[in-house]
């Protein structure tokens, strides 16, 4: 049996399916689908999770806290799951909130994401890959290219909720074992040697990292759904930030430069380059 040295956890960010027209979206989809990760070595992955139970344990008393996202930004949300739930205040959670995202930035990780544009992958292909599938690919390219060694990945567990998510849960399953076997579909003659054999899932409630690739992925999609169209824009020379990705940008994966276009973060379909480089000043 492979013993892994590293972990990549993900969770996601935007809905799964293409809507029926490409502009504008119905039902509330999103125009992006977005795999976010994090990737350590299991010991700095096993250092990170007692940091942030300690953390969860001083700002709440309790480490049985799950940090999620929406919860954070939506006021009803916050109020039910975090100022209530833990009688604290609202300088009590900006605090947290503070520190946790400094305890990221600070960690011996590695962030990854894949962003899929749902809207232009229709008006590119008439039939399409599903969005969920294309993004996982891509993640694992770049998990493929920024180790050496082996690798489990651990992924947000959805499977009780509908007989859909059931489908999604079985469809990466199957897609992982195919990814190892044959290599990869978007890109000739990649292989993916550094996998274990069997993706496995983890419920987000509990899991402490799957939570934090929950922040990543969150982050990413609203960079993209405020600047998405920037990503590609010819000629511009800084890249407008969301906020709370700007605290985390240092620490996505990058290239010759600090580039993280590509590295990092990618795009697909990628239909023009700007090299994003991480500014150091």
């Amino acid at each position: 049996m492979e013993n892994p040295t590293h972990s990549l956890f993900i969770d996601e960010s935007g809905t799964k399916e293409y809507a029926d027209e490409i502009v504008p979206y119905g039902a509330g989809r999103s125009r992006y689908f977005i795999f976010g990760g994090v990737l350590a070595t299991n010991p700095a992955a096993g250092s990170l999770t007692s940091e942030i139970i300690k953390l969860k344990e001083t700002h709440f008393g309790t480490r049985e806290v799950e940090v999620k996202s929406t919860w954070l930004r939506i006021p009803n949300k916050r109020k039910e799951k975090y100022l209530d739930a833990y009688s604290i205040n609202e300088d009590s959670l900006n605090g947290f909130v503070d520190s946790y995202y400094q305890l990221l930035s600070s960690a011996d990780i590695v962030l990854l994401a894949s962003v899929v544009d749902k809207s232009q992958v229709q008006e590119k292909y008439t039939r399409p890959h599903y969005a969920p599938s294309i993004a996982y690919e891509l993640i694992l390219q770049r998990l493929e290219q920024a180790i050496s060694g082996k690798a489990s990945v651990i992924m947000d567990d959805m499977s009780g909720s509908t007989p859909k998510m059931t489908q999604y849960r079985d469809n990466l399953l199957k897609q992982h074992r195919l990814l190892r076997q044959h290599g990869s579909k978007l890109l000739s003659g990649f292989r993916f040697e550094k996998l274990l054999k069997e993706l496995h899932f983890s419920d987000s409630k509990t899991h402490h990292l799957i939570q934090a690739a929950d922040i990543v992925a969150y982050n990413v999609h609203r960079q993209f759904r405020d600047h998405g169209d920037e990503w590609e824009q010819a000629g511009l020379k800084s890249l407008p930030t969301y906020d709370y990705f700007g605290r985390l940008v240092g620490k996505f994966r990058q290239g010759p430069g600090g580039r993280i276009q590509g590295y990092g973060v990618v795009k697909f379909p990628l239909n023009h380059r700007n090299y994003w480089a991480v500014s150091k000043k």
